[in-house]
């Protein structure tokens, strides 16, 4: 079987292990070479990212720089390359389907959130997205989504296509293994003066519930009189302080603003936290949530159905107010047993959160086409 599959970076310097499509089927390559593999670039590559005999690379132009030539390149570019080259089966980068290819598609979805009144996208690619979107379900014989809340909710606007969504689960890059105790309180010396701390992420998805975060906080710290600080750490730039007037928050000086320099720097600070809290405020994908169970560091997160399909009973949910956020920091403080149950409970969830499990997860479902 011949399987084509769009491998789409936005630049040649980024790491090609965290693109889902070169991730997964550079596994399944390795692990199926009695199948052949065309990943097709629309932009340069480096040749030296292809590691397996039967993966033939290919550059199809033009490069992809907006949705006018997205539509371009899926429609009248890539239905003639698929021919040419036998393909069987093309998996595609996004939402795309080609609906001028004749060859069978999957589409992967981490998520729907463009559907969405509240989005990231701009207006126009929202559009976009919402015009082809309802094409592409019907065109495509796999549709693959990262958790079940996402299968059910595309199955209720979709009723004709259920039988073909299925869920691959969501893989996340490899945490710091083994971290000694050592470590761990040299983490804490160079970020939080050696203290504990309660772990944020702060992303474009979360950060308009910082303040709501920051007045938690001083609710914990005067129910519980404690050296417990908390670090809010950027993994997206900020334009500005997500905090206005923080120079006057009464406990500014336990407040940590850091910015990690590179991915290793991000998952030592994670290990080393007393628990992560992550508040999204969109139904999208992210490292966060993850990050943390992967180091199995108990989470506080939203309460909806969308985070409790991610997290299952590995984490504590809450509103979004101050007094119940504060509520499950101060209890995941007092209740060690708790914690110590939540830091079980995430290294059985941690264990199913891996390349291998997902792609292994999406052949299955490709098999079923």
């Amino acid at each position: 079987m011949t399987i084509a599959v769009h491998i789409s970076f936005s630049d040649t310097k980024d790491d090609p292990n965290k693109n889902f499509n070169y991730r997964c089927f550079t596994i399944l390559a390795e692990k199926h070479p009695e199948h052949h593999f065309i990943f097709i670039f629309d932009k340069a590559f480096i040749s030296a990212i292809i590691t397996q005999k039967n993966i033939t690379p290919l550059l199809l132009s033009p490069q992809i720089k907006n949705r006018l030539l997205e539509y371009y390149w899926y429609n009248f570019k890539l239905p003639g390359l698929l021919v040419k080259h036998n393909a069987d089966l093309f998996i595609s980068n996004g939402i795309n389907c080609s609906i001028r290819a004749v060859v069978k598609q999957c589409i992967i979805l981490p998520d729907i959130s463009f559907l969405h009144a509240k989005n990231l996208f701009s207006r126009a690619d929202t559009r976009y997205l919402k015009k082809h979107f309802k094409r592409s379900i019907s065109k495509a014989t796999c549709i693959s989504t990262p958790n079940d809340h996402i299968k059910a909710a595309l199955s209720a606007l979709f009723p004709e296509a259920r039988s073909k969504i299925n869920v691959i689960g969501y893989p996340l890059n490899n945490s710091v293994e083994n971290i000694e105790y050592h470590e761990i309180q040299n983490t804490r010396e160079r970020y939080s003066e050696g203290k504990e701390y309660f772990l944020c992420y702060v992303t474009d998805v979360s950060v308009s519930n910082t303040f709501i975060l920051l007045k938690a906080f001083s609710a914990f710290k005067k129910r519980q009189l404690s050296n417990m600080q908390l670090v809010l750490v950027f993994t997206t730039a900020q334009k500005e302080s997500p905090v206005k007037d923080f120079a006057t928050y009464k406990y500014r000086n336990e407040v940590k603003m850091i910015t990690p320099e590179n991915d290793k720097a991000l998952y030592e600070i994670t290990a080393a936290a007393y628990a992560a809290i992550y508040l999204p405020t969109m139904e999208i994908m992210e490292d966060g949530g993850l990050l943390a169970i992967k180091n199995n560091i108990p989470l506080i997160t939203i309460h909806n159905e969308f985070c409790k399909s991610i997290y299952n009973d590995a984490a504590l949910y809450v509103s979004v107010d101050e007094k119940s956020i504060a509520e499950k920091m101060m209890l995941i403080y007092k209740d060690e047993n708790l914690r110590n149950s939540l830091v079980m409970k995430t290294k059985s969830l941690a264990e199913t959160c891996s390349w291998d499990n997902t792609s292994m997860g999406l052949w299955n479902a490709l098999q079923d086409t």
